[in-house]
């Protein structure tokens, strides 16, 4: 079966933020490495003729750091989205190498200017003419919107289960896993799923600066409700900065559609 994808992204540097340390690979868009995200959302609708990649990036470190790890992390994904058409490798193999690669990169330049504190998250959509994979370290999260509801299909790299374990409350898990680790410290073991693709189906890619804000229930009932994924997506960002915007915000909605 032949699909049309409608698809788009928004960025927004949220409320009490003064610099945005997000990212995204959007129809082979990036962010400049400083920017303060996007004024209103981008939207590509196209026939799904060839492998198509989507991604968020969550960027961490003190001064300017948490920038450059998003940037690098956006920079690499798109340079290796030139050579989708000609790639011979299984995707789940494609996706754990582009994480490595970010890694690679991210821990490059962390050597160069001298910082232990840089680092990103990483949350990719990747679509084939049959199947959705999705590969995530970090928290950033993927989500998929089915006639059963809205389902949660990225896997969050933090301690939660510790901390719930602990019995400590009030504080926001960390990262166990992201772009900018150490071989010799942890090897990176980024979460792969795979999907088959199904008109009227949703994904949504985003920050945890949307997650944090909004419930689920409620990006459900916009993504439901919004007529196309332009409007979704800047209906999802202006429901996190109606609830404060404590964050930068991201989110990438991708909607699958007969032809």
């Amino acid at each position: 079966m032949a699909y049309q994808i409608d698809a788009a992204c928004g960025c927004s540097i949220g409320r009490r933020r003064t610099n945005n340390e997000d990212n995204f690979i959007f129809d082979n868009r990036i962010l400049p490495k400083e920017n303060r995200g996007l004024k209103a959302a981008v939207a590509a609708r196209q026939q799904l003729k060839r492998e198509l990649i989507y991604g968020v990036f969550d960027g961490m470190g003190g001064e300017s750091y948490g920038e450059e790890a998003s940037f690098l992390a956006a920079a690499v994904a798109k340079n290796s989205e030139k050579q989708l058409a000609d790639f011979i490798y299984p995707p789940r193999r494609y996706l754990t190498d582009l994480i490595q690669r970010m890694n690679d990169a991210v821990c490059k330049k962390s050597e160069e200017l001298g910082s232990g504190r840089m680092g990103s998250t990483a949350v990719l959509l990747y679509l084939n003419e049959r199947y959705a994979y999705i590969c995530n370290v970090g928290d950033s999260r993927a989500f998929r919107l089915h006639e059963s509801g809205l389902q949660q299909i990225s896997q969050d790299h933090t301690d939660a289960a510790f901390l719930a374990q602990q019995g400590i409350a009030g504080r926001k898990p960390s990262l166990t896993q992201h772009l900018g680790i150490w071989p010799e410290e942890m090897i990176l073991e980024p979460y792969v799923a795979k999907g088959e693709l199904e008109a009227g189906d949703q994904y949504l890619l985003c920050s945890d600066g949307l997650t944090d804000m909004v419930s689920n229930v409620d990006i459900c009932a916009i993504m439901k409700e919004a007529p196309d994924a332009g409007t979704c997506v800047d209906r999802l960002i202006g429901a996190a900065l109606e609830a404060g915007g404590r964050d930068n915000v991201t989110a990438i909605v991708v909607r699958i559609q007969t032809l």
